[in-house]
C-alpha cells in the first residue's frame, strides 16, 4: 500500500464511507505490521514518513476537534470510528519508531535523526572533517554513519563495517561515542583506531593518546591509554589486550600495513583493499597460516605475494581477481 491508498482509506474511514472490502483491506495492512522487520510496507521513504506521521496527526486532531454543529448531530457511529482511527494511527506511530530505529539494536524515545552515510571501496581512503574540529579516517571498503546534527550531549558516529582512524576534538560536555555491531567506545578526546569487517572474527580497537572505554551489550570490557588494544573476539565475547609501537596505530593511513600474527581471514582482507583481489587458500595447512609482515601500498601485487610466499614456503596462482595460495 503506498501513502496515496492509505490517506484515501484514512479520509474514508473518517467519514464513515468505507466499503467491507475496503475496511478489510485497512486491517490487512495494519495487522501486516507484526510480520516484517524491513518496513512498513511502500513507506520506506524516511522523508515520506515524515511528512504522513504529520499529516496523521493533523487530520486526528481535525476529527476530534469539536465542531460548532450541534453535539445531538455527532453519531455514536462517528465517535467510534474516531476512536478507531485514533488507535490504528496510534499503532503505526508505535510501530514506526520502533521499526525504524538504529540498527544496532537501540530503543528509541524520540524522532530518529537523519545519518550522513559515508562508503569508500577498493584502494579508496577517505578523510572526513566534523563541524566540532575531529577528524577521520575511513580506510578501503568501509561503511561509516554519522549522526546529524551531532547532538548537544554526544557526538556519535556507526561504523557498520570496515576501519576507522579517529583523531577527535575534546570536549568535556559531549562524549565522542563510536558504535559497532558488537561494542561501543566512549572518549572525550583521543586518537583511537577501530577495525570490524565482516570477514573477520575479532574487532580490534588500538589507542594511539588519549583514553578509550570500550564497553559491549553487557558491561564496560576495558579502558584503554596510549599504544595499548583491544582485540574482542565477536562468537564468544572474549577479549585480549594487546601492546602498540607509536606508528602502528594509524599506519594504513599511509599506505603501510603491520600485520601480526594475522590469520588468514585478516591477510585476504587487507589484500582486498589494497589491490582488489580475492585471496583464497588451496588444500593443505595454508588455511591455518599466521603472518607477520609489513605490506606497503605501492608495490605491486606480485612485489608483495613474493614475499607473503616466502614466509610459509608457498606459491600462488592468479586467474582474473582471484589468487589461490598453495603449498
Amino acid at each position: 500500500m503506498d501513502k496515496n491508498e492509505f490517506k484515501r482509506l484514512m479520509d474514508g474511514y473518517i467519514q464513515g464511507k468505507l466499503s467491507t472490502e475496503k475496511r478489510e483491506l485497512l486491517q490487512r495492512w495494519y495487522d501486516s505490521f507484526g510480520e516484517s522487520e524491513v518496513g512498513v510496507p511502500g513507506m520506506e521513504d524516511q522523508e515520506g514518513m515524515t511528512a504522513l506521521k504529520e499529516e496523521l496527526y493533523g487530520r486526528i486532531h481535525g476529527a476530534i476537534q469539536p465542531k460548532k454543529t450541534p453535539l445531538r448531530k455527532i453519531t455514536v457511529f462517528r465517535w467510534a470510528a474516531i476512536a478507531a482511527l485514533f488507535v490504528l494511527a496510534l499503532g503505526t506511530m508505535v510501530w514506526l519508531y520502533s521499526h525504524q530505529n538504529d540498527k544496532f539494536g537501540e530503543t528509541s524515545t524520540h524522532v530518529v535523526s537523519a545519518y550522513h552515510q559515508i562508503r569508500t571501496g577498493i584502494k579508496q581512503i577517505k578523510k572526513v572533517d566534523l563541524p566540532d574540529g575531529s577528524m577521520l579516517y575511513v580506510n578501503a571498503n568501509s561503511t561509516i554513519r554519522i549522526r546529524e546534527p551531532l547532538l548537544a550531549n554526544k557526538r556519535e558516529i556507526f561504523l557498520d563495517e570496515g576501519e576507522v582512524y579517529f583523531e577527535v576534538a575534546r570536549d568535556s560536555l559531549r562524549p565522542f561515542i563510536v558504535h559497532t555491531p558488537s561494542l561501543k567506545m566512549e572518549v572525550l578526546g583521543t586518537a583511537f583506531n577501530v577495525k570490524s569487517y565482516k570477514t573477520l572474527d575479532d574487532v580490534t580497537i588500538e589507542v594511539q593518546h588519549g583514553k578509550v572505554r570500550v564497553s559491549d551489550s553487557q558491561r564496560v570490557l576495558d579502558e584503554l591509554t596510549a599504544f595499548k588494544g583491544l582485540n574482542y573476539r565477536k562468537a564468544n565475547g572474549q577479549t585480549e589486550r594487546i601492546s602498540l609501537n607509536n606508528d602502528e596505530v594509524n599506519a594504513w593511513t599511509r599506505g603501510i600495513v603491520a600485520l601480526q600474527k594475522a590469520d588468514f581471514n585478516e591477510l585476504a582482507q587487507t589484500l582486498y583493499n589494497l589491490y582488489g583481489v580475492h585471496l583464497e587458500h588451496g588444500e593443505g595447512r595454508t588455511a591455518n597460516h599466521h603472518y607477520n609482515l609489513t605490506i606497503h601500498a605501492d608495490r605491486s601485487l606480485e612485489e608483495t605475494m613474493a614475499i607473503i610466499c616466502g614466509i610459509h614456503n608457498t606459491k600462488y596462482r592468479r586467474k582474473d581477481n582471484v589468487v589461490t595460495i598453495y603449498p
